[in-house]
């Protein structure tokens, strides 16, 4: 047994000689074979998103995304919460056009530890809002999705029990598929049935110097407590998108990545004017009326996200109207047309909210979507039954967990009066690698309270008085 994983292990490695040490993996809607009992309703604690093929990536096709925050989330995190969110907002907005990403500019890990915050337990709220970033442009967590299960059968007789395992992380030069994440070679150290109704694929680094995936971790591995999440790391943070991240956005955005796709579900072709007059130049598709909605288009480039804000005097966002213009191919030409969009609502919406409801186990960040849900056009692009490729649609909300401070307890088994472990779970904090000391959330809180609570055990804390 031990000769044939060292066997296994070398075999990986020489497989990943000949190629570039880093690779991305994508996500979107979950197709029909991405079933409970393969684990695609595991680990996925935001938008119920799959791992993608090439060819099958999900992208925005308009070149300004519009985001806000809820009541909700201001009465909890205050305007400083929205400003961290901005700050990571700017981080995606200050990529260039993403055919003129070059990789290797970029690093290949951006995670650091406020030693402070750890101490404390603390989560970044501008970290979680990056890393969900990452997943509303497209991607998803390669940790999660390097090897992955495609097919479970059982054999004659009722056994043994038949996997087929195939890997969802792509090399951003060649596209070809890597078993490297951040120039980390992994693998998979386990495959089982983890009950009567799910099966899951254990990864892992081949290097245990890696740190189960911390190191090199890029920032789409999320925050989920899945190997390199980072709410498995108190005081962890990002810094900026590593080498993986931006590969991946430059594979799924570039101008010579073409999909047949329709504009957004909303839009309708207008000939200019009003405030947000179309660009000068811009001509429609064929007079002044007719618009083309399913075509070939090549990736739009750069995603802008754009701020609103919620007007409390009349308790709403208000309304306005989007215009921008698409090109199209078709009958062999291309083709100009401008587009409108109404915008009564923010495209992604930042929201607070207590997740702890039922048996829900300490869920940051709820990942949901509205009607529309991203459209996969698989049957456009003339392959029926895939998984794409697909377009985000407006309507997510991102909705941060406000049960604040909580705390998880085990009693033991052999009485059940008995408390035999306690772990505090999260606050939500502020915070980076300067000597300032990290803001604590919600609104009102301050760093000094948390320590007396954590480190000074005062009498009603789980742990008992000092």
């Amino acid at each position: 047994m031990l000769r044939t994983a060292k066997t296994l292990l070398v075999a990986l490695a020489l497989l990943g000689v000949s190629s570039p040490a880093w690779a991305f993996s994508m996500g979107g809607v979950l197709t029909n074979w991405m079933t409970p009992r393969l684990g695609y309703d595991l680990n996925m604690p935001m938008f119920a998103f799959g791992p993608m093929n090439l060819g099958e990536e999900y992208r925005w096709n308009n070149p300004v995304v519009y985001y806000g925050f809820t009541p909700d989330f201001l009465n909890y995190f205050g305007q400083r919460g929205a400003q961290e969110i901005d700050k990571a907002i700017k981080i995606v907005n200050d990529l260039p056009s993403a055919s003129g990403i070059d990789p290797n500019t970029f690093p290949l890990t951006s995670l650091r530890v406020n030693h402070r915050a750890s101490a404390l337990g603390l989560t970044d709220i501008k970290s979680a809002a990056l890393s969900a970033l990452t997943e509303v442009s497209g991607l998803i967590n390669p940790n999660r999705f390097v090897y992955t299960l495609r097919n479970r059968w059982i054999g004659p007789g009722g056994a043994p029990t038949n996997y087929y395992i195939f890997r969802r992380n792509f090399d951003p030069i060649t596209w070809a598929p890597s078993s490297y994440i951040n120039g980390i070679l992994w693998t998979y150290t386990l495959v089982a049935d983890i009950d009567d109704t799910h099966s899951f694929v254990f990864t892992e680094p081949t290097d245990p110097l890696a740190l189960l995936g911390y190191m090199n971790t890029p920032v789409a591995a999320g925050f989920a407590g899945y190997q390199g999440g980072l709410s498995s790391i108190p005081g962890g943070f990002w810094t900026g998108l590593t080498r993986d991240d931006v590969g991946g956005l430059r594979y799924i955005y570039r101008k010579d990545n073409y999909n047949v796709e329709a504009f957004l579900t909303n839009a309708t072709a207008t000939a200019g004017g009003g405030p947000w007059s179309a660009p000068p130049g811009a001509t429609n598709a064929v007079g002044s009326n007719a618009v083309i909605t399913v075509g070939l288009r090549a990736g739009i480039g750069k995603v802008k996200f754009v701020r609103v804000d919620y007007d409390s005097l009349f308790g709403s966002f208000e309304p306005f109207t989007n215009y921008w213009t698409d090109t199209v191919i078709t009958n062999g030409g291309t083709i100009s047309q401008n587009l409108q969009r109404p915008v009564a609502v923010p495209d992604i919406l930042f929201d607070a909210a207590d997740l702890q409801l039922g048996d829900a186990n300490t869920i940051l960040v709820s990942f949901g979507s509205v009607t529309p849900v991203p459209q996969n056009n698989d049957a456009l692009n003339g392959i029926v039954q895939q998984a794409g490729p697909g377009v985000m649609q407006p309507g997510f909300i991102l909705t941060f967990n406000a049960v604040d401070s909580i705390w998880w307890n085990i009693v033991g088994f052999d009485n059940q009066d008995e408390l035999t472990a306690t772990a505090r779970v999260y606050f939500w904090g502020s915070f980076d690698g300067s000597t300032n000391e990290p803001v604590v959330y919600p609104v009102g809180t301050t760093i000094q309270d948390v320590e007396r609570l954590v480190l000074r055990r005062e009498p009603g804390f789980p742990w008992g008085s000092p």
